[in-house]
């Protein structure tokens, strides 16, 4: 199946991702320091340079395993993979970071053996997760880009699908979202409806643009955990599979939470709306860029 063609021109269009989407569903006064005042909200983490190099690296594995053989993917030295992977995109945060280094060898070293022992875990167990009887691998990093809004066509939703698998025996597809956590999932983030309806979202667009009844689309999200609980009572799990309620109410309620997004901080001409307040929820300091910046926030309701 061909990858949905995209085109933007940002002289009149705006594209918004699900991570802006989210920065203003934490806190409405982050999101108008970022995205209307233009303030720096770059903050490096080695769990965002971790988390980019094992999808990096779980997708190679995946590519390979469905278009050549399980064997050959199973050949591939994926600990070798994440440590280049890991290297490359620190590089490149420091970078960004003005070569200011945000985490030390000892830490680097930790997150490398951890996501070794995981990827170690996951050729021994793939069976578990993936079959290529009957499958297919249908692409990685599938872009959407597509307006919500019929009033406000040039407010468009951007975002990248990890991967797709297509099930020939009912003719149906599973989008798959790829997290890494230190230990799981708890009920918490399960219950977490802001995290949950980002690939909900990727269900609505993906079968308008690709013209794939709803109903033919599952969701999934494949999370991998970096540190596991050893018990010996019990058996290891390093991968952990969430399927969050994903009907037609659910994703519908996604798209207008969303919709609502857009109407409150876009004019119908898809400028930002400068002409309304924004207001601090107090209550998220706690991971704000902004928090050691009195000058641009204060704290104060």
């Amino acid at each position: 199946m061909p990858k949905p063609k995209l085109d933007i021109n940002f002289a009149y269009q705006k594209a918004v991702s699900y991570s802006q989407y989210s920065i203003y569903k934490q806190c409405q006064y982050q999101w108008y320091l970022t995205y209307i005042k233009k303030e720096s909200s770059f903050k490096p983490s080695i769990y965002l340079v971790y988390g980019t190099a094992m999808h990096e690296t779980i997708q190679s594995y995946l590519q390979t395993m469905y278009e050549k053989s399980g064997k050959a993917a199973d050949e591939l030295d994926l600990n070798k993979m994440l440590e280049d992977r890991l290297v490359e995109n620190y590089k490149i945060s420091l970078q960004e970071n003005k070569n200011e280094h945000f985490t030390t060898k000892e830490e680097l070293k930790e997150f490398l053996a951890d996501g070794q022992s995981t990827l170690d875990w996951l050729k021994k167990n793939r069976k578990k997760y993936f079959s290529i009887r009957n499958t297919e691998l249908v692409g990685i990093e599938i872009p959407i880009l597509q307006p919500v809004l019929e009033d406000i066509p040039n407010v468009l939703m951007n975002g990248s699908i990890d991967f797709i698998i297509y099930e020939k025996n009912t003719e149906s597809y599973t989008i798959y979202d790829i997290k890494t956590s230190t230990k799981g999932w708890s009920d918490y983030e399960k219950k977490d409806q802001t995290k949950i309806n980002q690939i909900l979202l990727y269900k609505r667009f993906y079968s308008k643009v690709m013209n794939v009844p709803e109903e033919k689309i599952d969701v999934k999200f494949f999370i991998v955990k970096r540190k596991v609980y050893q018990n010996p009572d019990y058996p290891i799990y390093r991968v952990q599979e969430f399927v969050p309620p994903n009907g037609k109410k659910k994703v519908e309620d996604a798209i207008k939470d969303l919709s609502l997004f857009i109407r409150e901080c876009f004019t119908v001409d898809a400028k930002y709306n400068k002409d309304r307040l924004y207001p601090k929820n107090l209550n998220s300091c706690k991971f704000c860029p902004y928090t050691n910046k009195p000058e641009l926030c204060d704290k104060k309701s």
